[in-house]
């Protein structure tokens, strides 16, 4: 199962071109900072945004410099079933561990055919499915009544649920009757949705403090209600200032604040505002975070600094 803190990956980029060079940073930063699994090429990582080539290029660099030490999950969404199974065979072929499959937007299936759509996926390619219930982007949506339907395919193992409706957890995890990952899709109420029975999150803040974000979720898995409440408070006004503005702009503003990566999105992406920096700046100060001048391998300790202290 797929479980703890996953980290929805920003794709970064220097002069309009993909950064390898702090792609391989990134992955070997959240390795140590105790990410439990990565997402590369997720809505976070603008994969919509990426040419079929750049998209393979991600993929390969992330596996590569990972390396086997973390669980690797792929972003697979179109809108055609077969652009899918191409994304998720190419996924297999680099060495993904899963595909995480967002309901096919635009299209706006039924809930016949959204079923139809995952099973299609389910006995074309051998490749662990997460299924992803995101309305907002996506327009159509999974009821609790679809997802248990769809956990009796043999490759779906998991559900990222983003959602208003918290007692959908507790619905699902007792119907769904094989082993299955529920993971929350939203920051700000990831701690909500793990208190219901959830097993981890996929998330947009785990970019910009990594140790922190897996120390809560492991907080309430050992049960220390002390700490959990502590991060839980802590790091909520991060979460909201995450989508300030459109994601992952916001996230790329306090990273490059951290010399980790430059700000730089795609259009028609653009950096945050006057407004959003000012709002951005006024959490990093607030969570504890230091806008830095210097390199980035300064960034990174200050930033395993700050994760430390923060848990003692």
């Amino acid at each position: 199962m797929f479980s703890g803190s996953i980290v929805a990956l920003i794709t970064p980029f220097l002069n309009g071109e993909i950064d390898l060079t702090a792609i391989k940073k990134l992955v070997n930063w959240h390795v140590d900072q105790g990410t439990n699994a990565i997402v590369a090429c997720g809505s976070t990582g603008e994969a919509a945004l990426l040419n079929n080539s750049e998209r393979r290029l991600v993929i390969e660099t992330v596996i590569r410099e990972n390396d086997g030490r973390l669980p690797i999950i792929v972003g697979c969404g179109a809108p055609s079933t077969h652009e899918v199974m191409a994304m998720m065979r190419e996924a297999k072929e680099l060495g993904a561990d899963a595909a995480l499959v967002v309901t096919p937007y635009y299209v706006k299936p039924t809930p016949e055919g959204i079923f139809q759509h995952f099973k299609a996926l389910n006995e074309a390619v051998e490749l662990p499915i997460i299924i992803y219930n995101n309305p907002g982007r996506a327009v159509v949506g999974l009821s609790v009544e679809l997802v248990v339907r769809l956990a009796e395919l043999t490759n779906v193992v998991g559900i990222k649920d983003s959602c208003e409706d918290l007692t959908r957890v507790i619905k699902m995890r007792q119907q769904i009757k094989k082993p299955f990952s529920f993971l929350s899709g939203d920051d700000p109420i990831a701690t909500a949705y793990l208190a219901h029975g959830g097993d981890g999150v996929i998330s947009v803040s785990a970019n910009v403090v990594p140790k922190l974000c897996s120390q809560m979720v492991a907080a309430w898995k050992q049960r220390d209600l002390d700490l959990f409440s502590s991060l839980r408070d802590k790091l909520l006004p991060l979460h909201e200032a995450m989508f300030v503005e459109a994601n992952p702009a916001p996230a790329k503003y306090v990273m490059s604040q951290l010399q980790l990566i430059t700000e730089e999105v795609r259009l028609p992406l653009v950096p945050v505002s006057a407004a959003a920096r000012q709002k951005l700046d006024q959490v990093i100060k607030s969570v504890g975070l230091i806008a830095l001048k210097g390199d980035s391998e300064t960034a990174t300790q200050m930033a395993i600094s700050y994760g430390e202290e923060s848990a003692a």
